[in-house]
C-alpha cells in the first residue's frame, strides 16, 4: 500500500473558491485508478496537503495523467502547480 502526498498552496483571495472547486469533483478524485482514501486539509491562508491512499495502479502513468488534469482545473487559483511524491506505508495505525 503506498500513500501520495501532495503539497499545494492556493492564492489566499481563492480559498473559499478553491475549496467549493474541490468539493464539486470529489466524485472525479475518488474515481481515480487506485485510489481507497482521500484526506484533504488547508489552512486559511491555502496551505494544504492532499494525502491520498493509494494501490499499485494509483503509481501508474494513467493515474499520473488523470491527477494532472484534475490539477489543471484548478490552475486559476493554485500559486504553483503542485508535486505528488509517493510513499511506502509503514504502519497504518487506527483506533
Amino acid at each position: 500500500m503506498q500513500v501520495r502526498i501532495t503539497r499545494f498552496k492556493m492564492r489566499p483571495e481563492s480559498v473559499g473558491d478553491a475549496g467549493g472547486r474541490m468539493r464539486g469533483l470529489r466524485d472525479e478524485i475518488l474515481g481515480q485508478p487506485g485510489m481507497r482514501q482521500c484526506l484533504i486539509v488547508m489552512n486559511p491562508d491555502g496551505a494544504g496537503h492532499v494525502i491520498a491512499q493509494i494501490d499499485e495502479a494509483g503509481s501508474s502513468p494513467e493515474a499520473v495523467d488523470g491527477l494532472r488534469a484534475i490539477w489543471r482545473k484548478f490552475h486559476d487559483y493554485l500559486e504553483t502547480v503542485p508535486d505528488p511524491e509517493i510513499y511506502e506505508v509503514v504502519a497504518d495505525w487506527r483506533r
